[in-house]
């Protein structure tokens, strides 16, 4: 009954108060903070007018965008709590009767904003009114890690892949032919690929590995055959780009997860290849691993975000595959941009490759992680070994030294870097020889390759083992809490296609993360006033 009552008052005579916003509440700020932190010239372009209705009606779309990702709402929940929600009312400044603006209105505005501002508009504002009010003095030093963010395309196994791949394909040349996919898959002979699933209706013992691999080996053969079909076409009359990436992406989907056997035929391939695609739907996203054990099926979503203040500094997009510390630079970029620039940067392991840390140096930011070493399993690590580089010498934990070294190709690179090698007597004598490696137990002598960042790596060795290197190490579990107030916000689940516009997504997220703590920030800082 008290929502009713509450839908009943007019908006006129409603008072924040009334309708239970708390202080620190997103609706019961945001209006206010649009109409400070949004400066004249910005509302001109982005209404399009320089005053009346149309500036007030860009701040009220302005406060739709936040407020769909402050809540994770889907486009229609938006509108109908904009209609019927008086916190959302309230935030947006509509009165008794007036009615929020539609979709079409609203998506429009969506584009213009990121076309005439750029997509990162929104983060930019929240952080520029976070610096100007004093809440940002902690960003020297910043922490950087990942989350998985799963893609929205239907992700289907190998068997339904290619044949949606194959459907992609006749549905893309019939657009352009201008007759129904269904009359071009009768044409091809190939109308089983339209259906819903080809797994359901292919009628075959799923056990029988035999009768799996003749319809792969089938689908394989007429993947083959539509590309060669297309290629016919294209020599013809000339097809447009969207036809030969669906070809493209046919022939990547077909082959990444099979092994041909001797007599023609094909077979799923053991393990799963790198950067594998997983839609059709979505042929952006890529299968990968946070670790080992977690794999992740679409998207990467790098975060860096200051650790006292928790506001997000820097935010980007990736597929899968790529490797944590891959967009590093980029959310450097970022935070330039953005004016909140760190000095130094905490993050895990995976932040800790030499190239890594040596790329960030050289663009004024210090990369700070925990010190790891692989090595061969029952060897003492490399990390036990004192490197002096000064004078290209290495001690052992048994304080033997070497000098001796000669020049090695540095995994499957061309680069050549030093491998120390030390003396066998002098490894056959040691008492040490049993635990050291595998040669020493065998009667051989031990050798330390070293890396072509060596300079980097021990230098972050060295810091990790300060007392100061230590407490920055602890203090990177601040962005989990960070990341995981994202994760709430929507980021796990992406809401559109393309790496793209969940790039967006991951903007407006952050923007609406970062006002939220801003407001809070305010409530707190009054409460204790």
């Amino acid at each position: 009954m008290l929502r009713v009552c509450l839908y009943q008052l007019s908006m006129i005579t409603v008072d924040p108060n009334v309708v239970g916003l708390e202080p620190d509440s997103f609706e019961r700020n945001l209006p206010d903070f649009l109409t400070q932190a949004v400066p004249p010239e910005e509302l001109r372009e982005l209404a399009g007018s320089s005053e009346g209705a149309p500036i007030r009606c860009a701040l009220s779309k302005l406060g739709m965008m936040l407020l769909q990702f402050r809540y994770d709402l889907s486009e229609r929940e938006l509108l109908r709590r904009c209609q019927r929600d008086l916190g959302f009312r309230y935030a947006l400044g509509l009165e008794a009767g007036q009615k929020p603006p539609s979709g079409r209105t609203y998506r429009r505005f969506r584009d213009h904003v990121t076309t005439v501002m750029g997509e990162d508009y929104l983060l930019r504002l929240s952080l520029r009114a976070a610096v100007s009010e004093g809440l940002l003095e902690d960003v020297e030093l910043q922490a950087v890690d990942s989350t998985n963010t799963d893609c929205r395309g239907a992700i289907i196994d190998t068997f339904n892949l290619v044949a949606a791949g194959i459907g992609q394909v006749l549905r893309q040349v019939s657009l352009c032919l201008g007759v129904r996919a269904e009359e071009m898959a009768r044409r091809w002979d190939l109308s089983r690929y339209l259906a819903r699933g080809i797994k359901g209706a292919a009628g075959i013992d799923w056990s029988d590995e035999q009768q799996r691999n003749a319809l792969l080996t089938q689908e394989i053969r007429d993947a083959d055959r539509v590309a060669e079909r297309v290629r016919e076409l294209q020599q013809q009359m000339g097809l447009p780009r969207q036809v030969e990436e669906a070809v493209e992406l046919l022939a990547q989907v077909a082959r990444q997860d099979v092994e041909e056997l001797e007599d023609g035929t094909f077979r799923i391939a053991k393990g799963t290849a790198s950067g594998r695609i997983i839609s059709i739907t979505d042929p952006e996203a890529r299968h990968g691993r946070k670790s080992a054990a977690k794999t992740i099926k679409g998207f990467k979503t790098h975060v860096a975000g200051t650790i006292e203040s928790q506001f997000v500094t820097g935010i980007a997009i990736t597929d899968a595959a790529t490797h944590d510390a891959q967009p590093t630079q980029a959310l450097i970029a970022q935070t330039e941009a953005n004016r909140v620039k760190p000095a130094e940067m905490v993050g895990d392991n995976a932040y800790g490759a030499g190239a890594n840390i040596r790329a960030s140096h050289e663009v004024g930011v210090e990369m700070h992680t925990k010190a790891s070493c692989p090595s061969r399993r029952g060897a003492l690590p490399k990390q036990d070994f004192d490197i002096d580089l000064g004078q290209m010498k290495v001690t052992c934990p048994a304080g033997q030294s070497t000098q001796t070294y000669s020049l090695v190709k540095y995994d499957k690179g061309e680069e050549r870097v030093p491998k120390f090698h030390f003396a066998q007597d002098d490894c056959q004598a040691c008492e040490l020889k049993g635990i050291c490696c595998e040669a020493t137990a065998k009667g051989g002598h031990r050798s330390i390759r070293l890396n072509p960042f060596e300079p980097e790596l021990q230098q972050n060795r060295a810091f990790a083992q300060t007392p100061r290197g230590r407490e920055v190490l602890r203090s990177r579990s601040a962005v989990e809490r960070l990341i995981s107030h994202l994760v709430r916000m929507g980021m796990r689940h992406a809401r559109f296609f393309t790496l793209k516009r969940v790039q967006f997504q991951a903007f407006m997220v952050g923007a609406a993360y970062n006002l939220q703590r801003l407001f809070t920030l305010r409530a707190t800082a009054a409460t204790a006033r």
